[in-house]
C-alpha cells in the first residue's frame, strides 16, 4: 500500500481582499475585523483540504511512501511486469505518477533509500515530466546506474511550485465566494450547530474543483 501526502511550506491564509471579506460579512465595528479574518483563514484551510489541492500559487512537497512489506520480489515482479521496457540506457519503468494539482515548475525529485543515502534524480535522465495535462505527471526512466535505488526506495519526494489559481494568479471566483459564504455563516452562527459549511450552495461552487482522492 502506497501512501501519498501533499504539504505546503507556508500557513494557509485567506487568498482574497480581507476588506472585501469584511464587507461581505457586513460586520459593524472594527473590533470584529480580526475575528472575521481569522474565520476566513480557518475556512480557507478547511476548504483547501476538502478540495485536495493548495489554493493559490504555493511551494509544495508531494511525498509518496511505501512500507517495508512492499520490498518483496513478488511485489516488484508484479508491479514491473505491467510496464517494463528495455531502452538503450537501461530499464525504464514507464510508470506515470500523477500529481494532485496544477504544477508550474518542478524544483527537485528525490528518493530516500532503506538503509542508504538519498538520491537526487535528474530530469530528462532519471525522470520525465508532462505539465501540459490537467493533472501533471512524472514518468520514472531509471538508468542502470541508479536501478538499485528504484528497488529499495522508501519515499519519493517531489518539490514543485503550483496550486489552484487562475492565469493572473488569483484563486477562482467560485472558491472565493464559497469561502466568503462560509465565513459569513460561521460569524453569524457561532457554535450553535445550525450552520452547515457545505450546504448545497457552497458545495455547488466547490465540487468542480475537487481533486479525486489520492490513496492506494
Amino acid at each position: 500500500m502506497m501512501l501519498y501526502s501533499l504539504v505546503t511550506n507556508d500557513v494557509t491564509k485567506y487568498p482574497g481582499d480581507v476588506d472585501g471579506l469584511i464587507d461581505f460579512v457586513g460586520s459593524a465595528g472594527p473590533y470584529r475585523d480580526a475575528i472575521i479574518e481569522q474565520i476566513g483563514d480557518a475556512n480557507t484551510s478547511t476548504i483547501e483540504k476538502y478540495l485536495g489541492t493548495p489554493l493559490g500559487k504555493r511551494s509544495c512537497r508531494f511525498v509518496i511512501s511505501r512500507n517495508a512489506s512492499e520490498l518483496s520480489d513478488g511485489y516488484h515482479n508484479s508491479w514491473l511486469r505491467t510496464g517494463t521496457a528495455f531502452t538503450s540506457n537501461g530499464i525504464s519503468t514507464n510508470q506515470w505518477i500523477e500529481l494532485p494539482c496544477h504544477v508550474e515548475s518542478i524544483q527537485s525529485v528525490s528518493v530516500s533509500i532503506w538503509g542508504g543515502e538519498d538520491v537526487v534524480l535528474v530530469e530528462g535522465q532519471d525522470f520525465y515530466v508532462d505539465l501540459s495535462c490537467k493533472y501533471p505527471k512524472i514518468m520514472l526512466g531509471w538508468n542502470m546506474s541508479i536501478m538499485d535505488a528504484f528497488y529499495k526506495y522508501k519515499n519519493m519526494i517531489v518539490d514543485f511550485t503550483g496550486g489552484l489559481y487562475e492565469v493572473d494568479g488569483t484563486v477562482p471566483a467560485p472558491i472565493l465566494l464559497a469561502i466568503n459564504m462560509a465565513t459569513k455563516g460561521f460569524f453569524e452562527n457561532p457554535g450553535d450547530g445550525a450552520f452547515n459549511p457545505l450546504d448545497n450552495g457552497m458545495n455547488f461552487l466547490l465540487r468542480n474543483y475537487q481533486v479525486p482522492a489520492i490513496g492506494g
